[in-house]
């Protein structure tokens, strides 16, 4: 039987187990970055389930700050007015805003023109409503030009022009429409801001920015490098304007500042050159479904309570049901889709609330992955039952709570491979466990099976202490018992040697059967003389009285054996050294130290018949016991007179 030292058995398990975890972490690993944006998707669409969606549990919910308000056009207001939105209705819509003192008014209904003749009759009386009822600028509406009205033309209007930049579908993969906002977008004649960034700087109070001055903050923020970057072609027009001193694009990323906010950004793939390849991701913790809505109608007829647009950005837009296909949003939160004000609304008080989603650094999830995926399977490989799931689901949990505050606090964190692979490396150390707790039992019934009774192994391979007797030795108190055959070897000379076993193991069977019937240890065979232990492996209590009724049984049965043979039995109770002794080519489970040799010289003093008892042993045998004390005895090795009895007999219980 292969043997292994106590140092390799501590850390066999260990190892095996921090390697399975390292294995299983780095399979996971792979899945995750070598499956490029379908893994991405993945963790993202694990991640809306459980902090975003609708009837889900919104982990990751936050409570809007009540500072913007939607007025959507829909089927009330078509048959409230009769029809759809006038130029008299609009202008009634917006005066009624302003004198309400909303801080900020945006019109996302987009307008189009397709030359000068058009821009007269349509475009102007729009814009120049817009600037009569707020001089100030705070009325704006997504125009876009053709090249051929004239440029003063148009500038004259810029504070009343302001895009949202959704339209354009900017970014390249279409389930991102609604998660990233771009931050600027340059039209055929001037560079703004997108509309979410116009009414978070009103709301703050700002005037509205000229073009150097939106060129300067984006330059400032890394903006326009990565911009030209990605589309170098803009560069004659991400310039400042003429005359005004030139500016080399700054490669460093910062945060892009919207007056009292600073917010990360991210780079994205953009379509459109015009539309600024850099957004912000927004964060859906803010329900548009949360957002107040208005009806159009009952705005511009005036009937509303003011108090809820003061101070505050207000949106106007169209229904779900009156905006084409092309003007719908996937949204993370729900099912049904989304109209422009929705998105706009979350952008802005994603803004306000500073809050942008990031991913994480790139070594932080690999190194949690690896970690707590290495960590769960050497727990679940150390610990039992209830304390391995325990502990394995501690830190599934810990990893998704420190996920939800990373979400909260603007960073996205994986929550759909690390999560299971930390899973699945703690069931991988249950398994490891499991294995080797099958080779334990294995090596336990190999090595006590023919040492003591069946159900004395099946106690052992329960109690993983006991480790330390399979792989080297404990010093413990023991009861020895040591049984010679007195006469055999004149009695083997009468018979045939086949017939000398015969009779031997005849005597054996019997002192073995009575061993067992109290659960001692057979420890070895010496000839014809056989050596037991009690309290060893297993612990006994009352291991004196046990190997005391063996001894005493033993005797009686053999009184009237066949053979006509007597023993002689010695029995002393003290410390030695048990465990498994020998080579990896042969080992032996036995007990070394003075108290087998005392056992054994007791055994030799006693005569045919008798069982003699050292005083240890005598101190620990109850009135049940008969003893007769004999005169001191010299052993060797033992500098003091040793104390010893013969057992007479056994009291039956009730019999004085």
């Amino acid at each position: 039987m292969r043997t292994i030292s106590k140092k390799q058995r501590r850390w066999r398990r260990p190892l095996l187990a921090m390697l399975g975890g390292l294995l299983c972490s780095l399979v996971f690993l792979t899945a995750m970055l070598g499956g490029g944006q379908t893994a991405f998707e993945f963790s993202r669409i694990t991640s809306d389930a459980l902090m975003l969606r609708e009837g889900g549990l919104r982990l990751g919910a936050r409570e809007s700050s009540g500072r913007v308000v939607l007025v959507s056009f829909g089927e009330t207001s078509a048959e409230r007015l009769g029809g759809q939105p006038t130029l008299e209705s609009d202008r009634k819509l917006y005066q009624n805003l302003i004198d309400a003192n909303a801080a900020a008014v945006s019109d996302l209904r987009s307008m189009a023109c397709s030359g000068p003749d058009d821009f007269e009759a349509n475009i102007r009386p729009y814009l120049d409503v817009m600037r009569e009822v707020s001089p100030g600028g705070n009325v704006s509406r997504d125009v876009f030009m053709t090249l051929d009205v004239p440029f003063d033309t148009v500038m004259s209007y810029r504070d009343q022009i302001v895009h949202h930049g959704m339209s354009f579908r900017a970014p390249t993969m279409a389930n991102r429409h609604s998660r990233i906002f771009p931050l600027a977008l340059h039209d055929y004649y001037s560079l703004s801001e997108t509309i979410p960034f116009w009414a978070v700087r009103k709301l703050a109070g700002e005037t509205n920015r000229s073009q150097q001055e939106v060129y300067v903050e984006l330059n400032e923020s890394g903006v326009i490098d990565h911009w030209l970057s990605r589309f170098p072609e803009m560069g004659n027009l991400l310039q400042l304007a003429s005359g005004s001193e030139s500016l080399e694009p700054n490669p460093n990323s910062t945060p892009y500042s919207t007056g009292e906010k600073e917010v990360e950004w991210l780079g994205f793939g953009s379509e459109f050159p015009t539309v600024s390849p850099a957004g912000v991701w927004l964060d859906y913790g803010f329900q548009p479904s949360e957002l107040l809505r208005l009806d159009y109608a009952a705005v511009s007829e005036g009937d509303f309570d003011p108090a809820l647009v003061e101070g505050k950005a207000v949106l106007i837009g169209l229904e779900l049901g009156f905006i084409p296909a092309s003007e719908r949003y996937d949204i993370p939160v729900r099912e049904t889709q989304a109209d422009v004000l929705d998105v706009t609304g979350v952008a802005i008080e994603t803004l306000l609330n500073g809050v942008t989603m990031r991913p994480v650094a790139t070594f932080v999830t690999p190194l949690c992955l690896i970690g707590l995926s290495v960590l769960a399977c050497w727990l679940a490989a150390s610990c039992r039952g209830r304390w391995a799931f325990l502990g394995v689901a501690v830190m599934v949990l810990g990893y998704v709570a420190g996920s939800i505050w990373a979400f909260r606090n603007g960073w996205f964190m994986d929550m759909a491979f690390a999560p299971v692979s930390i899973l699945m490396a703690g069931i991988l150390g249950v398994g490891i466990r499991f294995f080797e707790e099958i080779r334990w039992r294995q090596r336990i019934t190999d090595l006590f099976g023919r040492y003591v009774p069946r159900a004395v192994v099946n106690q052992l391979v329960q109690q993983s202490e006991l480790q330390s007797i399979v792989v080297g030795g404990v010093t413990r108190d023991v009861t020895v018992m040591f049984a010679d055959i007195r006469g055999f070897t004149q009695f083997s000379e009468r018979l045939q040697p086949e017939d000398v076993l015969e009779e031997l193991n005849g005597l054996l069977e019997v002192m073995v059967k009575c061993t067992f019937d109290e659960e001692g240890t057979v420890d070895k065979f010496i000839g014809d003389a056989i050596l037991v232990l009690f309290n060893a492996p297993l612990d006994q209590l009352d291991h004196a009285a046990r190997v005391t009724r063996v001894a005493y049984r033993i005797q009686e049965a053999l009184r009237a054996h066949k053979s006509g043979l007597s023993i002689g039995i010695g029995i002393h109770t003290g410390k030695a050294v048990v465990g498994n002794v020998g080579t990896p080519q042969r080992m032996e489970y036995t007990a070394i130290g003075n108290t087998v040799n005392v056992a054994s010289r007791l055994c030799d003093r006693a005569a045919a018949g008798e069982v003699v008892v050292s005083g240890e042993v005598t101190k620990q045998l109850s009135d049940e016991f008969e003893l007769q004390p004999n005169e001191p005895m010299h052993v060797k090795g033992i500098a003091e007179p040793l104390a010893t009895s013969r057992l007479v007999g056994i009291r039956e219980p009730g019999n004085e």
